[in-house]
Protein backbone atom coordinates (compact mmCIF):
# COMPACT_ATOMS: atom_id res chain seq x y z
CA UNK A 1 0.00 0.00 0.00
CA UNK A 2 1.32 3.24 -1.16
CA UNK A 3 0.37 6.90 0.04
CA UNK A 4 0.46 10.38 -1.38
CA UNK A 5 1.65 12.51 1.16
CA UNK A 6 -0.13 16.25 1.32
CA UNK A 7 1.26 19.03 2.85
CA UNK A 8 0.84 22.25 3.37
CA UNK A 9 2.52 24.53 1.08
CA UNK A 10 3.48 27.64 3.79
CA UNK A 11 4.01 25.67 6.80
CA UNK A 12 5.47 22.27 5.90
CA UNK A 13 2.26 20.61 7.99
CA UNK A 14 0.32 17.96 6.52
CA UNK A 15 -3.05 18.06 5.23
CA UNK A 16 -4.12 14.44 4.23
CA UNK A 17 -2.48 11.01 3.63
CA UNK A 18 -4.30 9.02 0.35
CA UNK A 19 -4.06 5.36 0.45
CA UNK A 20 -3.41 4.58 -3.29
CA UNK A 21 -2.51 0.61 -4.13
CA UNK A 22 -0.27 1.06 -6.40
CA UNK A 23 2.30 3.63 -8.31
CA UNK A 24 0.63 6.91 -10.38
CA UNK A 25 1.46 8.41 -13.65
CA UNK A 26 3.29 11.44 -13.61
CA UNK A 27 1.13 13.33 -15.89
CA UNK A 28 -2.63 11.66 -14.78
CA UNK A 29 -3.17 13.17 -11.34
CA UNK A 30 -4.34 16.52 -10.05
CA UNK A 31 -7.69 18.08 -9.27
CA UNK A 32 -10.81 17.78 -10.95
CA UNK A 33 -12.51 21.08 -9.98
CA UNK A 34 -11.32 24.01 -10.13
CA UNK A 35 -12.20 24.30 -6.19
CA UNK A 36 -9.96 21.46 -5.24
CA UNK A 37 -12.34 19.22 -3.88
CA UNK A 38 -11.72 15.98 -6.13
CA UNK A 39 -8.28 14.44 -6.37
CA UNK A 40 -7.76 12.10 -9.19
CA UNK A 41 -4.45 9.54 -10.05
CA UNK A 42 -4.53 6.62 -13.09
CA UNK A 43 -2.54 4.00 -11.80
CA UNK A 44 0.70 3.04 -13.78
CA UNK A 45 1.06 -0.17 -14.12
CA UNK A 46 -3.23 -0.81 -14.54
CA UNK A 47 -5.98 0.55 -16.55
CA UNK A 48 -7.37 1.97 -13.24
CA UNK A 49 -8.40 5.36 -12.22
CA UNK A 50 -8.98 6.66 -8.64
CA UNK A 51 -10.84 9.46 -7.33
CA UNK A 52 -10.59 10.85 -3.18
CA UNK A 53 -12.69 13.84 -1.63
CA UNK A 54 -9.17 14.45 0.59
CA UNK A 55 -10.33 11.43 2.92
CA UNK A 56 -8.04 8.53 3.57
CA UNK A 57 -9.76 5.98 1.42
CA UNK A 58 -10.78 6.31 -2.69
CA UNK A 59 -14.11 7.27 -2.86
CA UNK A 60 -14.46 6.29 -6.56
CA UNK A 61 -12.88 3.65 -8.48
CA UNK A 62 -13.39 2.83 -12.36
CA UNK A 63 -11.72 0.72 -14.91
CA UNK A 64 -10.15 2.43 -18.20
CA UNK A 65 -10.49 0.98 -21.39
CA UNK A 66 -6.91 0.71 -21.55
CA UNK A 67 -3.30 1.68 -20.07
CA UNK A 68 -3.50 5.78 -19.54
CA UNK A 69 -0.35 7.75 -19.57
CA UNK A 70 -1.39 10.73 -19.42
CA UNK A 71 -5.48 12.42 -18.44
CA UNK A 72 -6.67 16.26 -18.02
CA UNK A 73 -9.79 18.06 -17.26
CA UNK A 74 -11.56 21.16 -19.18
CA UNK A 75 -12.15 24.35 -16.52
CA UNK A 76 -15.41 23.91 -15.43
CA UNK A 77 -14.52 19.79 -15.23
CA UNK A 78 -17.68 18.60 -17.84
CA UNK A 79 -15.31 16.60 -19.73
CA UNK A 80 -12.03 14.31 -19.69
CA UNK A 81 -9.19 13.96 -21.79
CA UNK A 82 -7.39 11.04 -21.62
CA UNK A 83 -4.45 10.09 -23.52
CA UNK A 84 -3.27 6.21 -23.94
CA UNK A 85 0.45 4.04 -24.10
CA UNK A 86 -1.14 3.31 -28.03
CA UNK A 87 -1.57 6.97 -28.68
CA UNK A 88 -5.15 6.91 -28.47
CA UNK A 89 -6.87 9.91 -27.49
CA UNK A 90 -10.33 9.38 -25.43
CA UNK A 91 -13.19 12.48 -24.71
CA UNK A 92 -15.41 11.21 -22.36
CA UNK A 93 -18.66 13.25 -20.80
CA UNK A 94 -18.30 13.55 -17.00
CA UNK A 95 -22.25 13.78 -16.06
CA UNK A 96 -23.07 10.51 -17.94
CA UNK A 97 -19.47 8.84 -18.64
CA UNK A 98 -20.15 9.36 -22.42
CA UNK A 99 -17.50 8.72 -24.44
CA UNK A 100 -17.97 11.29 -27.21
CA UNK A 101 -14.79 11.12 -29.31
CA UNK A 102 -11.71 8.58 -29.78
CA UNK A 103 -9.12 8.79 -32.31
CA UNK A 104 -5.54 7.79 -32.40
CA UNK A 105 -3.68 10.92 -32.37
CA UNK A 106 0.02 10.14 -32.39
CA UNK A 107 1.77 6.78 -32.98
CA UNK A 108 3.34 6.20 -29.49
CA UNK A 109 2.38 6.89 -26.05
CA UNK A 110 0.70 10.23 -25.44
CA UNK A 111 2.96 12.17 -22.39
CA UNK A 112 1.12 15.18 -21.68
CA UNK A 113 -1.95 16.99 -21.96
CA UNK A 114 -2.83 20.21 -21.61
CA UNK A 115 -6.18 21.98 -21.92
CA UNK A 116 -6.02 25.92 -22.20
CA UNK A 117 -7.63 28.51 -19.75
CA UNK A 118 -10.23 29.16 -21.40
CA UNK A 119 -11.31 25.59 -22.56
CA UNK A 120 -10.65 26.72 -26.49
CA UNK A 121 -8.05 23.95 -27.58
CA UNK A 122 -6.70 21.26 -26.02
CA UNK A 123 -2.74 20.57 -26.71
CA UNK A 124 -1.04 17.31 -26.85
CA UNK A 125 2.77 15.37 -26.51
CA UNK A 126 3.76 12.42 -27.22
CA UNK A 127 6.94 10.30 -27.40
CA UNK A 128 6.68 10.18 -30.68
CA UNK A 129 8.50 13.98 -30.57
CA UNK A 130 5.50 15.47 -32.60
CA UNK A 131 2.76 17.89 -30.38
CA UNK A 132 -0.98 18.43 -31.75
CA UNK A 133 -3.14 21.41 -31.33
CA UNK A 134 -6.84 20.99 -31.48
CA UNK A 135 -9.68 23.22 -31.74
CA UNK A 136 -12.29 21.78 -29.24
CA UNK A 137 -15.20 23.64 -31.15
CA UNK A 138 -13.96 21.44 -34.05
CA UNK A 139 -13.29 18.37 -32.43
CA UNK A 140 -16.88 18.52 -30.27
CA UNK A 141 -18.67 19.68 -33.49
CA UNK A 142 -17.53 16.84 -36.38
CA UNK A 143 -18.35 13.29 -36.75
CA UNK A 144 -15.45 12.75 -39.24
CA UNK A 145 -11.66 12.26 -37.42
CA UNK A 146 -10.78 14.23 -35.59
CA UNK A 147 -7.55 17.32 -37.03
CA UNK A 148 -5.62 19.20 -35.68
CA UNK A 149 -5.32 22.86 -36.72
CA UNK A 150 -1.14 22.42 -35.72
CA UNK A 151 1.07 20.20 -35.55
CA UNK A 152 4.82 20.58 -34.76
CA UNK A 153 7.42 18.69 -34.62
CA UNK A 154 10.54 20.88 -34.45
CA UNK A 155 11.90 17.71 -31.45
CA UNK A 156 14.21 14.90 -32.56
CA UNK A 157 13.07 12.65 -29.31
CA UNK A 158 9.86 12.22 -26.82
CA UNK A 159 8.64 15.69 -25.55
CA UNK A 160 8.07 14.70 -22.20
CA UNK A 161 6.21 18.11 -20.96
CA UNK A 162 3.81 20.86 -21.47
CA UNK A 163 2.91 24.09 -20.42
CA UNK A 164 1.10 27.26 -21.44
CA UNK A 165 2.46 31.01 -21.40
CA UNK A 166 -0.32 33.39 -20.92
CA UNK A 167 -3.56 33.39 -19.63
CA UNK A 168 -7.06 33.84 -21.93
CA UNK A 169 -6.85 37.58 -21.69
CA UNK A 170 -3.90 37.98 -23.68
CA UNK A 171 -3.62 38.59 -26.86
CA UNK A 172 -1.27 35.74 -27.95
CA UNK A 173 -1.32 32.23 -26.87
CA UNK A 174 2.49 30.75 -26.58
CA UNK A 175 2.96 26.81 -25.70
CA UNK A 176 6.09 25.48 -24.14
CA UNK A 177 7.75 22.14 -25.21
CA UNK A 178 10.35 19.87 -23.05
CA UNK A 179 11.89 16.99 -24.40
CA UNK A 180 14.70 14.42 -24.07
CA UNK A 181 16.41 15.94 -26.86
CA UNK A 182 17.35 18.98 -24.03
CA UNK A 183 15.54 21.27 -25.82
CA UNK A 184 13.02 23.92 -24.93
CA UNK A 185 11.31 25.42 -27.48
CA UNK A 186 8.44 28.29 -27.83
CA UNK A 187 5.46 27.73 -30.25
CA UNK A 188 3.04 30.88 -30.88
CA UNK A 189 -0.70 28.61 -31.09
CA UNK A 190 -2.15 31.80 -33.22
CA UNK A 191 0.40 30.96 -35.96
CA UNK A 192 1.55 27.83 -35.81
CA UNK A 193 4.85 28.98 -35.89
CA UNK A 194 8.24 28.05 -33.33
CA UNK A 195 9.26 31.16 -31.55
CA UNK A 196 12.61 31.00 -29.72
CA UNK A 197 14.74 27.47 -29.12
CA UNK A 198 16.90 27.14 -25.82
CA UNK A 199 19.23 24.02 -25.62
CA UNK A 200 19.55 22.93 -22.47
CA UNK A 201 22.55 20.70 -20.64
CA UNK A 202 20.27 17.75 -19.99
CA UNK A 203 17.19 16.25 -20.75
CA UNK A 204 13.70 17.88 -19.93
CA UNK A 205 11.81 16.15 -17.29
CA UNK A 206 9.37 19.39 -16.47
CA UNK A 207 8.17 22.56 -17.24
CA UNK A 208 5.89 24.86 -15.69
CA UNK A 209 5.10 28.46 -16.07
CA UNK A 210 4.50 31.14 -13.34
CA UNK A 211 1.07 33.40 -13.72
CA UNK A 212 2.68 36.53 -15.27
CA UNK A 213 4.18 33.96 -17.75
CA UNK A 214 7.59 36.16 -17.30
CA UNK A 215 9.59 32.65 -16.04
CA UNK A 216 9.56 29.49 -17.24
CA UNK A 217 10.74 26.98 -14.85
CA UNK A 218 12.51 23.68 -16.32
CA UNK A 219 13.16 20.44 -14.12
CA UNK A 220 15.80 18.50 -16.28
CA UNK A 221 18.12 15.57 -15.87
CA UNK A 222 20.97 16.55 -14.24
CA UNK A 223 19.74 17.42 -10.85
CA UNK A 224 18.79 20.97 -12.39
CA UNK A 225 15.95 23.14 -11.81
CA UNK A 226 16.45 26.73 -13.42
CA UNK A 227 14.16 29.67 -14.74
CA UNK A 228 14.08 31.13 -18.08
CA UNK A 229 13.17 34.74 -18.80
CA UNK A 230 10.30 34.26 -21.44
CA UNK A 231 11.14 38.02 -22.99
CA UNK A 232 14.88 37.11 -23.38
CA UNK A 233 15.33 33.53 -24.01
CA UNK A 234 18.72 33.47 -25.00
CA UNK A 235 20.07 34.87 -21.55
CA UNK A 236 21.47 32.96 -19.19
CA UNK A 237 19.40 31.21 -16.52
CA UNK A 238 18.83 31.30 -12.86
CA UNK A 239 19.55 28.26 -10.86
CA UNK A 240 18.12 26.48 -8.34
CA UNK A 241 20.44 25.14 -6.31
CA UNK A 242 19.80 22.04 -4.21
CA UNK A 243 18.87 18.81 -5.97
CA UNK A 244 21.36 16.39 -6.12
CA UNK A 245 19.23 13.79 -8.35
CA UNK A 246 17.32 14.02 -11.27
CA UNK A 247 15.05 16.47 -11.12
CA UNK A 248 11.56 14.54 -12.49
CA UNK A 249 9.18 17.56 -12.12
CA UNK A 250 8.09 21.26 -10.85
CA UNK A 251 5.14 22.81 -10.52
CA UNK A 252 4.13 26.77 -9.18
CA UNK A 253 2.43 28.25 -6.69
CA UNK A 254 -0.95 30.40 -7.90
CA UNK A 255 0.47 33.75 -7.06
CA UNK A 256 3.85 32.65 -8.16
CA UNK A 257 5.94 32.85 -5.03
CA UNK A 258 6.66 29.14 -4.28
CA UNK A 259 7.59 26.90 -6.34
CA UNK A 260 7.79 23.12 -5.51
CA UNK A 261 9.85 19.79 -7.42
CA UNK A 262 10.67 16.51 -6.78
CA UNK A 263 13.75 14.17 -7.08
CA UNK A 264 14.35 10.44 -6.00
CA UNK A 265 17.25 11.48 -3.89
CA UNK A 266 15.98 14.23 -1.95
CA UNK A 267 12.34 13.97 -2.32
CA UNK A 268 10.49 17.43 -2.64
CA UNK A 269 12.02 20.84 -2.31
CA UNK A 270 9.53 23.97 -1.60
CA UNK A 271 11.63 27.07 -3.18
CA UNK A 272 10.85 30.86 -2.75
CA UNK A 273 11.19 32.59 -6.54
CA UNK A 274 12.65 35.95 -5.52
CA UNK A 275 15.13 34.65 -3.57
CA UNK A 276 15.74 31.47 -5.46
CA UNK A 277 16.41 29.67 -2.11
CA UNK A 278 14.59 26.49 -0.52
CA UNK A 279 12.38 27.13 2.15
CA UNK A 280 11.15 23.95 3.38
CA UNK A 281 12.18 20.38 2.55
CA UNK A 282 9.15 17.38 2.40
CA UNK A 283 10.18 13.90 3.30
CA UNK A 284 8.58 10.90 2.12
CA UNK A 285 9.03 6.96 3.03
CA UNK A 286 12.57 6.08 1.62
CA UNK A 287 11.05 3.37 -0.38
CA UNK A 288 8.74 5.44 -2.15
CA UNK A 289 9.93 6.94 -5.54
CA UNK A 290 8.17 10.36 -6.58
CA UNK A 291 7.56 10.48 -10.19
CA UNK A 292 5.83 14.17 -9.77
CA UNK A 293 4.56 16.89 -7.68
CA UNK A 294 1.11 19.59 -8.14
CA UNK A 295 0.47 22.39 -6.28
CA UNK A 296 -3.47 22.27 -5.32
CA UNK A 297 -5.37 25.30 -4.38
CA UNK A 298 -8.10 24.20 -2.08
CA UNK A 299 -11.27 26.57 -2.19
CA UNK A 300 -14.02 27.19 0.01
CA UNK A 301 -17.76 26.71 -0.88
CA UNK A 302 -17.07 25.45 -4.34
CA UNK A 303 -20.05 23.71 -6.38
CA UNK A 304 -19.52 20.01 -6.45
CA UNK A 305 -19.53 18.07 -8.77
CA UNK A 306 -22.38 15.51 -9.58
CA UNK A 307 -22.33 11.56 -9.20
CA UNK A 308 -19.14 9.89 -11.19
CA UNK A 309 -20.13 7.89 -13.89
CA UNK A 310 -18.34 4.67 -15.12
CA UNK A 311 -16.54 5.51 -18.71
CA UNK A 312 -18.03 4.23 -21.25
CA UNK A 313 -15.84 2.04 -23.54
CA UNK A 314 -18.16 2.26 -26.79
CA UNK A 315 -18.38 5.25 -28.55
CA UNK A 316 -21.76 6.84 -28.91
CA UNK A 317 -24.05 7.19 -32.29
CA UNK A 318 -23.85 10.09 -33.77
CA UNK A 319 -27.88 10.77 -33.75
CA UNK A 320 -27.46 9.61 -30.00
CA UNK A 321 -24.69 12.23 -28.79
CA UNK A 322 -25.83 14.78 -26.50
CA UNK A 323 -24.64 18.54 -26.92
CA UNK A 324 -22.15 19.93 -25.43
CA UNK A 325 -22.00 23.15 -24.68
CA UNK A 326 -18.46 25.11 -24.13
CA UNK A 327 -18.20 28.96 -23.40
CA UNK A 328 -15.20 30.26 -23.91
CA UNK A 329 -15.12 33.09 -21.40
CA UNK A 330 -10.95 34.06 -22.00
CA UNK A 331 -12.00 35.19 -25.59
CA UNK A 332 -15.21 36.84 -24.26
CA UNK A 333 -12.50 38.88 -22.54
CA UNK A 334 -10.19 39.72 -24.92
CA UNK A 335 -12.46 40.32 -27.66
CA UNK A 336 -14.02 43.33 -25.50
CA UNK A 337 -10.94 44.58 -24.32
CA UNK A 338 -10.17 44.72 -28.14
CA UNK A 339 -13.51 46.32 -28.79
CA UNK A 340 -13.78 48.98 -26.25
CA UNK A 341 -12.10 51.54 -28.01
CA UNK A 342 -14.48 51.32 -30.70
CA UNK A 343 -17.88 51.26 -29.03
CA UNK A 344 -17.99 54.32 -27.25
CA UNK A 345 -21.13 56.00 -26.72
CA UNK A 346 -19.95 59.01 -29.05
CA UNK A 347 -18.51 56.96 -31.71
CA UNK A 348 -21.90 55.78 -31.89
CA UNK A 349 -23.69 59.01 -31.88
CA UNK A 350 -21.26 60.40 -34.61
CA UNK A 351 -21.99 57.14 -36.59
CA UNK A 352 -26.00 57.97 -36.37
CA UNK A 353 -25.49 61.79 -37.31
CA UNK A 354 -23.30 61.36 -39.77
CA UNK A 355 -26.16 58.79 -41.29
CA UNK A 356 -28.76 61.24 -40.45
CA UNK A 357 -27.02 63.70 -42.54
CA UNK A 358 -26.01 61.28 -46.01
CA UNK A 359 -29.69 60.37 -45.94
CA UNK A 360 -31.04 64.50 -45.78
CA UNK A 361 -28.44 65.17 -48.37
CA UNK A 362 -30.10 62.60 -50.95
CA UNK A 363 -31.00 64.68 -54.26
CA UNK A 364 -35.09 65.07 -54.27
CA UNK A 365 -35.17 63.17 -57.42
CA UNK A 366 -34.91 60.23 -55.49
CA UNK A 367 -37.94 60.28 -53.74
CA UNK A 368 -39.82 59.22 -57.23
CA UNK A 369 -37.84 56.54 -57.89
CA UNK A 370 -39.73 53.31 -58.08
CA UNK A 371 -41.97 51.34 -55.65
CA UNK A 372 -38.93 48.78 -55.11
CA UNK A 373 -36.49 51.92 -54.15
CA UNK A 374 -38.87 53.59 -52.24
CA UNK A 375 -39.29 50.43 -49.87
CA UNK A 376 -35.09 50.21 -49.95
CA UNK A 377 -35.65 54.00 -48.53
CA UNK A 378 -38.31 53.08 -45.96
CA UNK A 379 -36.43 49.78 -44.67
CA UNK A 380 -33.45 52.24 -44.28
CA UNK A 381 -35.42 55.13 -42.56
CA UNK A 382 -36.98 52.26 -40.09
CA UNK A 383 -33.39 51.30 -39.46
CA UNK A 384 -32.13 54.86 -38.78
CA UNK A 385 -34.55 55.47 -36.43
CA UNK A 386 -33.78 52.34 -34.68
CA UNK A 387 -29.97 52.85 -34.25
CA UNK A 388 -30.88 56.63 -33.29
CA UNK A 389 -33.09 55.37 -30.31
CA UNK A 390 -30.08 52.86 -28.92
CA UNK A 391 -27.94 55.66 -29.35
CA UNK A 392 -30.57 57.45 -26.96
CA UNK A 393 -30.12 54.72 -24.52
CA UNK A 394 -26.49 54.70 -24.71
CA UNK A 395 -25.93 58.22 -23.87
CA UNK A 396 -28.95 57.81 -21.27
CA UNK A 397 -26.93 55.06 -19.46
CA UNK A 398 -23.37 56.68 -20.05
CA UNK A 399 -24.50 59.98 -18.45
CA UNK A 400 -25.77 57.89 -15.61
CA UNK A 401 -22.46 56.19 -14.98
CA UNK A 402 -21.18 59.53 -15.17
CA UNK A 403 -22.68 60.52 -12.52
CA UNK A 404 -22.04 57.53 -10.37
CA UNK A 405 -18.28 57.84 -11.00
CA UNK A 406 -18.41 54.33 -12.44
CA UNK A 407 -16.74 55.32 -15.64
CA UNK A 408 -13.87 55.38 -14.09
CA UNK A 409 -12.73 51.92 -15.57
CA UNK A 410 -13.49 52.58 -18.87
CA UNK A 411 -11.43 55.75 -18.91
CA UNK A 412 -8.59 54.17 -17.88
CA UNK A 413 -8.57 51.08 -20.41
CA UNK A 414 -9.38 54.19 -22.96
CA UNK A 415 -6.33 55.68 -21.40
CA UNK A 416 -4.06 52.65 -21.61
CA UNK A 417 -4.95 51.61 -25.37
CA UNK A 418 -4.26 55.28 -26.64
CA UNK A 419 -0.87 55.17 -25.04
CA UNK A 420 -0.44 51.88 -26.78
Amino acid sequence: MRCKPFKDLRSGAFVANLEDPGGVQANAFGCIDPGGEHVFAVQANKALWQVWDWSKKPTYRASLPEKITAMAFSPDAALCFAGAASGTLYIWMMSTGTLLRCWPAHFREISQILVSSDGGFLVTASADSAVHVYNLADVLGDAGAAKPFHSWSGHSLAVTSLAFLGGGSTPRQVVATGSLDRSVRLWDVGTGKPLLTRSMPAQVHGLSAGPSASELFVASGNGGLCSLATSNFSQDSCPYIGHTGAVHSCATSFDGSRIASCSDVDRVRVWETRTRQCVAQLHASRDVKISAVRIVRKLPQMPGLPPFQPFQRMLVAAHEMPSVSRCFSGRDTALKHRMGPYTKTDEILDHVQWISGAEAAKPATDAAQGDGEQDLGALLEEARQGQARWAKVAHQLYELLTERGLDTEAKALANSGASR
